[in-house]
């Protein structure tokens, strides 16, 4: 009997593996190649410009020239934000996030595959190329749909106008206290000389396609209702991006729309995000 029982406690060895074991030995797998990838777009963000070319001034450095009373009003209104935001209270029981493990793996490998992707497109124009990524990254999405939490959870208005205000006065105080340095993103550029038909498509993509990506991917697949997540995902929003002069600013977004996600629910985090590019996007093209 005594060998009976030791024998019925001896694994069999026809048992599948750990399934987190493999999440994490293909996370590991596929993790230097995403971080070669994103070295690469470090290098050329921090690479001295080209003789001759005159870098934009985004809407942060051009702020930095006006007026101070202005900022009496941003910090007014960011204030009154904060007060806002006191009043809001994440729902308990907390909404369940999808494990890290889980997320990190499907986010790594849809960014693994968009490089095979996009490989055909490297001489097409840089537009062409983001839309192109974003179908390919809903595309990704597909099989989380259920994951995602798209419904609209009561008091989102208050979440998304708390929010808002956050972030914009944050970035606001930002550029006027620390005064940045031009920034380093290519889209910049390109859309102040584009004409009004590529513009009306790089509004499409900024202030409609690309709130829904992101925030599906960093605030509601790689993010969840705890410091640790919320952290992880706004810096990981803000490293993606290749900005060193905008990286404190991406963080502050990454947090301020993860907030608004755990507490309304995704619509509202990406309702959210469209109102700020919106209002860089204008800003960028009347002033």
């Amino acid at each position: 009997m005594r060998e009976l029982r030791g024998l019925g406690s001896v694994p069999s060895r026809s048992e599948d593996p750990d399934p987190s074991v493999v999440r994490r030995v293909m996370l590991l797998g596929l993790l230097p190649l995403w971080l070669s990838l994103q070295s690469l777009r470090w290098k050329r963000a921090l690479a001295p410009q080209e003789a001759g070319f005159d870098p934009t001034p985004v809407w942060l450095e051009r702020l930095s020239h006006l007026h101070p009373i202005w900022f009496c009003l941003v910090g007014f209104l960011f204030v009154g934000g904060l007060g806002l935001a006191a009043r809001l209270r994440w729902p308990v029981p907390r909404p369940a996030a999808v494990p890290l493990d889980k997320a990190a793996l499907a986010y790594l490998a849809a960014q693994s595959l968009a490089v095979l992707v996009m490989a055909p497109l490297a001489r097409t124009s840089p537009l062409i190329q983001q839309l192109v990524y974003a179908v390919w990254m809903v595309i990704s999405l597909w099989p989380w749909r259920h994951q995602l939490g798209l419904q609209w959870k009561p008091g989102w208005p208050g979440w998304v106008g708390a929010g808002y205000v956050l972030a914009m006065g944050g970035a606001l105080l930002y550029g006027w206290l620390i005064h940045p340095p031009p920034s380093s993103n290519a889209a910049v550029p390109l859309l102040l000389k584009a004409g009004w038909w590529e513009r009306c498509l790089w509004w499409v993509q900024i202030c409609l396609i690309t709130p829904v990506i992101e925030e599906s991917w960093y605030r509601s697949l790689l993010s969840g209702p705890a410091r640790g997540r919320l952290l992880f995902s706004a810096l990981l929003f803000a490293a993606v991006h290749a900005d060193p002069s905008g990286f404190p600013q991406l963080v502050w977004l990454g947090l301020v729309f993860g907030w608004v996600r755990w507490g309304a629910g995704l619509p509202a985090a990406v309702a959210t995000h469209a109102l700020w590019n919106l209002s860089v996007f204008v800003y960028l093209l009347w002033t």
